[in-house]
Order: C-alpha cells, then sequence, then structure tokens
C-alpha cells in the first residue's frame, strides 16, 4: 500500500496484463531424445539462473545422485533473491500476489535433504486446534468517522453516494467508473504500462494476462464492435472483491447499473451462449441465491466461472465465484439469508465522509477506494492463513508440472500418474504424501494436457479457487504463532502506511490524472514530520524560469517555525563556520543577517532540477532522490539534512544540476551574499592540513554578463580532480548550479533582459503544492540516446531470462513428439509456467537450428546476445514513450490528509 497508489487503481481494476508479442513461426524438428543430465541441466543454470524449471531439473538429478544441497549450493551462489535470505513467513503473508517469486524458493526448500522452511513442517502437521477467529489483527485506530462527517454537515458539505456504492459490502475493495469505455482505456494503460515497466524495472517480460483472462472467465466482450454498446445502455459500472491476489485467483464481481435493461440482458445472455459454446468442457447451470435467479457456465479449470444474475431489472451482477455473488447480492438485498442486516459500502460514515472531501463530479471518471474494514480484511488471520495454505499448495502444484516436463523430456512420452513420476526419478516424493500433500487435505491429480496439474481443494495452478471458497476456520499453533509474529511486524511496520485509500481517475485525450487522499493512522510519526516540515500553505512549487534543458525536477515548500530562529541564533552565537578552516568566529551582526536571510530573504521554498546532458554514467536519479524523501526521523527534523549536498553532489557527477529558491527581499539577499563573500574568502586562504584528506579549498567571483549580477564560485580540490558550485541571485530567484552555462541561461529567461533571451518557460506555472516532482520528456535531447540505450539493455535483459523456460518447452517437445511448430512449443510454455511470455521489443520467438533452443529474431539467445541501440519505434515500448508527454506529480499535506495528484501527459 505505501507503494505507489496509482499501482493499486491497476491491481483493484485487474489491469496488470501485457501486450502480446507478434508470433509468426514456421520452424521444426524431428523427434529425437534429448534428456537431461545433471552437468547439462548445472550448465544451462549459470546462463538461466532465475529459471525455476531449469532448478528443479537440477535438483531432482542432483536428488536422484544425492547431490541436491550442493545443487542448492549452487543456486544460492548464482541467484541474487536467495543471496539476501528472504523471509518466507512475511512473502507468505504478502498483501499481494508474489506467487511465481515465492515459488522458487519454496521449491528448493522442499527438495533440500533435510526438508528445511515451511514446506518440510507441513509434513508432520499438529493438530487444528487453534480457532481462526479466536486470532487477532492487527489493531490499528479507526478514525472518528461519525465525528468528522458531522463536522463536514456543519461546513455545509453533504456527501453525494453512487447507486453502486449501496451494493457492495464495506470490506470489499470498490471500483466504479461512470463509464464502460473509460474504465476499459484504464485497463488498457495498466495493459500497456504494466508488463513492460516490470521488464524496465525488474527484468521481468512475463504476464499472468489478467484483464483478458478475467473478461473470458466472465463471459464478458469488449472487442472494437461490442465496446459503444456498454455505454449506450450502461448507466455506471463496478468492480469489487474480497482480496489482491488477481495473478494467482480472486473472487472478482462485476455491477452493471443499467439504463435499457432489455437490451443490456439480451447482449449478455448472448456473451454466456457464446462462452458455453467456445469450450468442449463447459457447463451450464442455473440456480437460485437468496431468492435471486442466476445462470452459471464453468470449465473444470475455471477459465471460464461465471455466475450471472439480475437481483434488480436495472441491476446486473456477474461474478467468478458462486461465494462472491451471494455476498454482492446480500448487500443488494441489505440482509444475509438468515436475516442479518449486511454493513454496505455506501451507507458507513467512512464512505461519506471520503465522498464530501471527494464528492461526485467532472473530475471523476472513475474512483477505487480501499475501506478501513478492507484493509482490516486483507491483513486479517483468516484471509493470511488461507492465502497462505494455497500458496504451498501451488507450490506442489507447478513442482508436478515441472516433475510432468521433465518425465516427458527424459522418455519422450506423458507421465500417467504421479507414481510413476516418483518412480522414474523425476519426483522427490510422491505428491500426496508427508511433505508434498497438499495442506488443506485435496488431492492431487495430473491435468489432461499431461504437464499441469490440479488439487480437489484449491484448483489449478493458472486460475486458483478463490479464497473465499475455501475460508479456514481452524489452525494449528504452528500456523497461530506465525499469524501472530507476523501481526507483531505488521504493527511496527503499519505505522509507515495510511488507511483508508481513496484514488480518483480522470481521462481526456490529453492526459490521465490520478488523485488520492491518504488518511493517516492515529499517532502517525512519518504523516507528522512530513506535515511539520512541508504543511502550511501549499504554493505554486514551480514557479521560477525553467530553462528549456531542464529535464527533471523534484521541489518541495519547508515550514520556518519561528520558535526555531531562537535555537538557530543561540548556535550561530560564535561559532565558527565549517570547523577549524575559519580563524575567526562568526560576528553577532553576521549572525542575525543570516537569520534574517533565512526567515525573510529567501522564500520557503527548495527546488532540485537536472539539466538535459549526456550522462557520465547510469545513475538512477528519480530513485536516488525518492529514497533521499523517505529518509524521514520523524519529530524535531522530517529529513535527514545531511543528504541535501550530496544528493546535489552525487548528481552534478552525471550531470548538470541547479538548486532553485525564490528570492522574498533581494537587496537583503545580496547583501547577504557579500558579507557571505568575506567568509568565503578567508575559508578559502585557510590552510588545515591535518590528517590524510588534504582538500585544496578556492573563491572567486566574476560577472555573469557585462551588467549582470555576480557569479560566485567556490571549489573544492583533491589532487587534480576540482568541484566547483556557481551561485548567484539572478532576478527572483537565488541558484547553486554545478555548472556556469546554466546560471546564463537562467538570466537570458528573465524578463528585463529583452533580447537574446534563451529559450524556455518564464514563472508563473507549475502545481500548487507542498512537493512537486514532474519529468519533461520534452526536454529530452542529449540525454535521450543514453536513456533509449538503458531501455534497450533493459528489454534485451529481461527477454533473455525467457529464454531458459521456453527452451525447455522447446526440449520437452523434442524429445516427446518432434515436428512441432514454435507457436505450440510457446502456447505450451505459457500454459506449463501459468504465464505469458513476450519479448518487450516485439521481437519474435523461434526455433534455433537443431530444435533444442528458442532464439529471440530481437535479442538473440543467452550465450550470444544482441541487441539495437534504442527499443524499436514500432515495437510496444517504443509506442508508449512515443505516447509520453510528461509527468507531474504534486504532493499536498492538509488537516484531512495527504492530497497526491499525479497527471501523466499524452501526446
Amino acid at each position: 500500500m505505501a507503494r505507489k497508489p496509482w499501482c493499486i487503481v491497476a491491481l483493484a481494476c485487474a489491469l496488470v496484463g501485457g501486450p502480446a508479442a507478434g508470433r509468426i513461426f514456421v520452424a521444426q524438428a524431428a523427434s529425437q531424445p534429448t534428456p537431461w543430465t545433471l552437468d547439462d541441466a548445472r550448465q544451462q543454470l549459470t546462463l538461466h539462473p532465475d529459471d525455476p524449471y531449469l532448478q528443479y531439473v537440477a535438483l531432482q538429478l542432483g536428488h536422484n545422485e544425492g547431490k541436491q544441497n550442493e545443487v542448492a549450493e549452487q543456486l544460492r551462489r548464482l541467484n541474487r533473491r536467495w543471496q539476501r535470505q528472504p523471509d518466507r513467513n512475511a512473502s507468505l503473508f504478502a498483501l499481494f500476489s508474489a506467487a511465481h517469486a515465492i515459488q522458487e524458493t519454496l521449491q528448493l526448500d522442499a527438495m533440500q535433504v533435510e526438508g528445511a522452511g515451511l514446506v518440510g513442517e507441513m509434513g508432520v502437521r499438529a493438530k487444528e486446534t487453534v480457532k481462526v477467529a479466536t486470532l487477532r489483527g492487527p489493531e490499528v485506530k479507526s478514525h472518528p468517522w461519525g465525528k468528522m462527517l458531522a463536522a463536514q454537515s456543519v461546513a455545509g458539505r453533504r456527501p453525494e453516494v453512487s447507486r453502486l456504492a449501496l451494493c457492495v459490502p464495506d470490506d470489499q475493495y470498490f471500483v466504479r467508473f461512470g463509464s464502460v469505455e473509460k474504465l476499459l482505456q484504464v485497463v488498457e494503460l495498466g495493459d500497456r504500462w504494466g508488463a513492460h515497466m516490470f521488464a524496465q524495472t525488474i527484468g521481468n517480460a512475463t504476464t499472468s494476462l489478467t484483464s483478458s483472462r478475467l473478461k473470458t472467465q466472465l463471459a464478458i466482450q469488449t472487442d472494437p464492435v461490442t465496446r459503444p454498446f456498454y455505454d449506450m445502455v450502461v448507466e455506471e459500472i463496478a468492480i469489487t472483491g474480497s482480496d489482491l491476489y488477481f495473478r494467482a485467483g480472486s473472487d472478482t464481481t462485476v455491477l452493471f447499473a443499467v439504463k435499457q435493461p432489455r437490451v443490456f440482458q439480451l447482449r449478455m445472455d448472448g456473451f454466456l451462449d457464446a462462452a458455453e459454446k467456445s469450450r468442449s468442457a463447459a457447463v451450464r447451470a442455473t440456480g437460485n441465491v437468496l431468492g435471486v435467479p442466476y445462470v452459471s457456465v464453468r470449465t473444470p479449470d475455471r477459465s471460464i466461472s461465471v455466475f450471472s444474475a439480475y437481483p434488480k431489472p436495472d441491476l446486473h451482477v456477474r461474478s467468478n465465484s458462486r461465494a462472491a455473488l451471494e455476498r454482492v447480492i446480500a448487500a443488494v438485498l441489505g440482509k444475509t439469508g438468515d436475516g442479518t442486516p449486511v454493513r454496505r459500502l455506501g451507507e458507513t460514515t467512512e464512505y461519506k465522509y471520503i465522498r464530501t472531501l471527494m464528492p461526485l463530479g467532472a473530475k471523476e471518471d472513475g474512483m477505487v477506494y480501499l475501506s478501513d474494514p478492507f484493509i482490516r480484511r486483507i491483513v486479517g488471520p483468516e484471509l493470511k492463513l488461507t492465502s497462505q495454505r494455497r500458496m504451498l499448495c501451488y507450490n506442489h502444484l507447478r513442482m508436478i508440472g515441472h516433475a510432468a516436463m521433465l518425465f516427458q523430456t527424459q522418455t519422450g512420452r506423458a507421465p500417467k500418474s504421479l507414481e510413476e513420476l516418483a518412480d522414474g526419478g523425476c519426483a522427490p516424493g510422491l505428491f500426496g504424501q508427508d511433505k508434498y500433500r497438499c495442506p488443506d487435505g485435496g488431492r492431487y491429480a495430473l491435468a489432461g494436457d499431461g504437464v499441469t496439474a490440479t488439487c480437489s481443494h484449491h484448483g489449478h495452478a493458472q486460475s486458483l479457487t478463490p479464497c473465499c471458497e475455501i475460508a479456514l476456520g481452524s489452525a494449528t499453533p504452528q500456523e497461530a504463532a506465525q499469524y501472530e509474529d507476523f501481526v507483531a511486524r505488521y504493527s511496527q511496520y503499519w505505522r509507515r502506511f495510511f488507511d483508508p485509500i481513496a484514488i480518483r481517475v480522470q481521462v481526456t485525450p490529453e492526459q490521465y490524472r490520478l488523485e488520492t487522499i491518504i488518511l493517516p493512522l492515529i499517532d502517525n510519526s512519518l504523516y507528522t514530520g512530513l506535515a511539520q516540515s512541508l504543511g502550511g500553505e501549499p504554493e505554486p512549487l514551480d514557479a521560477l524560469p525553467v530553462p528549456d534543458r531542464n529535464v527533471f525536477s523534484v521541489a518541495a515548500r519547508f515550514n520556518k517555525p519561528e520558535e526555531a530562529r531562537e535555537v538557530l541564533r543561540a548556535k550561530l552565537a560564535g561559532a565558527t563556520i565549517f570547523g577549524s578552516r575559519l580563524p575567526r568566529p562568526v560576528a553577532e551582526d553576521d549572525a542575525d543577517l543570516l537569520l534574517r536571510f533565512l526567515y525573510e530573504g529567501i522564500g520557503n521554498q527548495v527546488g532540485m532540477h537536472v539539466y538535459d546532458a549526456s550522462p557520465m554514467f547510469d545513475f538512477n536519479l528519480t530513485e536516488f532522490l525518492g529514497e533521499m524523501l523517505r529518509n524521514f526521523r520523524g519529530g524535531r527534523r522530517a529529513i535527514d539534512d545531511d543528504i541535501y549536498p550530496f544528493s546535489f553532489l552525487v548528481a552534478s557527477l552525471n550531470a548538470p544540476v541547479y538548486v532553485a529558491l525564490p528570492v522574498r527581499d533581494a537587496e537583503l539577499v545580496d547583501r547577504t551574499l557579500e558579507r557571505l563573500d568575506v567568509y568565503l574568502a578567508e575559508i578559502a586562504r585557510s590552510r588545515d592540513e591535518r590528517g590524510w584528506l588534504d582538500l585544496e579549498m578556492d573563491f572567486y567571483r566574476s560577472p555573469l554578463s557585462g551588467d549582470g549580477p555576480p557569479v560566485r564560485c567556490y571549489s573544492v580540490g583533491f589532487g587534480p580532480v576540482k568541484w566547483r558550485v556557481f551561485f548567484a541571485r539572478v532576478g527572483g530567484g537565488l541558484y547553486l548550479a554545478s555548472k556556469r552555462f546554466i546560471l546564463e541561461d537562467l538570466e537570458r529567461l528573465e524578463p528585463s533582459r529583452g533580447e537574446g533571451r534563451a529559450s524556455g518557460r518564464q514563472a508563473g506555472e507549475g502545481p500548487v503544492a507542498h512537493a512537486m516532482i514532474r519529468i519533461r520528456p520534452e526536454h529530452w535531447k542529449e540525454i535521450l540516446p543514453a536513456f533509449r540505450l538503458g531501455w534497450a539493455e533493459a528489454s534485451r535483459e529481461a527477454c533473455l531470462n525467457n529464454l531458459g523456460p521456453l527452451s525447455s518447452a522447446a526440449r520437452l517437445a523434442l524429445s516427446a513428439e518432434g515436428g512441432v511448430k514454435a507457436e505450440e512449443i510457446l502456447r505450451r510454455a505459457d500454459a506449463a509456467h501459468a504465464v505469458h511470455f513476450f519479448c518487450p521489443d516485439g521481437g519474435r520467438y523461434q526455433l534455433a537450428p537443431g530444435g533444442r533452443e528458442i532464439v529471440c529474431t530481437a535479442h538473440g539467445s543467452a550465450a550470444m546476445p544482441r541487441q539495437g541501440i534504442a527499443p524499436s519505434e514500432n515495437s510496444p515500448m517504443g509506442k508508449l514513450l512515443e505516447q509520453f508527454g510528461g509527468l507531474t506529480m504534486g504532493l499536498t499535506f492538509l488537516e484531512d490528509g495527504l492530497h497526491a495528484v499525479v497527471t501523466l501527459e499524452r501526446k
């Protein structure tokens, strides 16, 4: 939740997906035996250390030879994640689905001699003696919603609650859009950006195709011909569910408020008919939930699992889970089957209060809401322990799939049973027994395709049974202790998060706009520290002139409390600047002048800006600045002041940078600078040769232009290396720059300069906020080739990470059948690994000569990699960059919470 809130928009709307790369394949090879050997597998691991199937092959073949721990040690050396010794308990209790990453660790644990970790312990389970209902979740105080809403009412702010907010339980996430088309646009944005940002940031070019998978599962068609139909007949649409495990398998329910019920139902029923006909295994049925009839269409693997109901003539509910359908219908009716009233989101004082802060209107096309009860639910014992067991079972299902693939590769045929996998040396034991059994007692079996597995309790690896259908009632003492440990850790960490979260979305042809209000937890030190440092009246943060070479800005407004003035005065009295280098103390008059300079001469803002230039080395400035802003102490100081000169120095080594401070009193600033000149000159002329670090200081002044203001230059030298900082007051700003030409550009932007002005923007623009980050891609010129090369390198690395599992699938096909086209091999690989593999640069995966390896037309192979100097213009990544017009984020700390607005400009 602390992570970027727009990511939650993508998750809650089931956006995490990715574009399928074009696949046109003709290569195929004849059948020939290609069994794995341990040496072969270990050698391939050096090229593909992150391939979980290859890890399994090496571990299993090592098991057969009594060397599995030796192989495990090799994996730890090769895999960076294992070198960091991840906490399996914390990972299993993650808020979001991280199934594929966690599975690698669980698999390694399960296949070692001493069955380490959670998997081994699950084989000797104690009796389930602890009732889950008796376990206590994190105890975080709720806000006094009733009092807060009453105060808003007194102020004349009354909430407007949408109709669909009265149709969902208060402990589920809620995503509402006034237009189906706008919702689909946001989904497509998540599809395009989500997968490719993963490729750029973590080297992962796979996707679960969550949005398209959910639409297929729910029998909802959104092709270009169908899309206009929705906005003609639908008034508003909402998505709701009980957890955020979208990729692994979650309950998802869609609600339509309908303007033309008969027309709408005719079309939606047609989608059910089409879904039934699309799968031979699909079964159609009817039923009744709380007196409301429904129609269902389901397949055994849940690729289609839709329950369709009309609790009211103008309200349609479509869910992938009967249990979830019942919860929503109960909310629509206002009570459960036994007459118990249902707490509906739209009736809660919490939601009504939020709607007084974020009223329905033109600024909102959609809204995502994570309520206080929802947050408590997803960290509560029932969901956490249920999802933990499901994850342990998921690991077994993936291991069975790996064992089946190994069996086919070694023997040339599909296995007939789980027993045959164990007897054939392709499994570390019999799945379904001892530590390889389902923690909930489910029965494992091979699926019909011969390479995937199913569990009678948790379902299929590609679409696990939603947690709401298999909720845990009792747990073992060990599980209870694990959850209590999670609660203890969570309670310490959660003070750095906010509860609940509301995100408002606006979509226009020119931009995407996200607005969020995050209400602080009671007695939250992080929020208090931020508010104290950055609070006060928000101001325009990009008001000073901006040269056309400015590519990145981060700015903040700081409070200057009067009570701190006397503290500073006491510290300055008799002090020496820069320690022993100054031969005399600071004069009292100069100390007073410096205080007046800080409080009256300059404004309340500071901004750091990066200039367009070819970087000397790759340095992730955005990430570095994010770490700088996250370095909070709380209490007296919210931000570590030592980080500022260091960040300026590091950034200036890579590109020209400057710091800007608005000026309130130009005469006072000039007088302070004149007095500062005296001290800086004395410091530069004095020498302190004590210690091994002998630094050479230098200071001088020079005119900025013929009649311009003076520029001061202070430098620090170490041997032949010298670092300079230039500073001057130019117009309404005080600037410190790593290069002199930056000050010259800023001077030419002053309105009084007339002719010869530099290109750029004068003062007057920018968000009104307490903190701001701004990216200006329109100014990327010299820096762009380096960016493009870095993006191309990241895309290549992510693509090459796919070649291990794809080549293993090719090896299986060659051994078992031969003559299989690469397109079919990739389809099988997608099914076996429960993800979709794609090349971020739009390259095609094809068989190499010999048929044992898959290579990419854009990036070659892991042994012979290649790439372009930039992403292809026609690649998905290239098209994304072509559409990117800039990004601005403004943060405002107000009494009612943190207001954040992110604007993504579209070309």
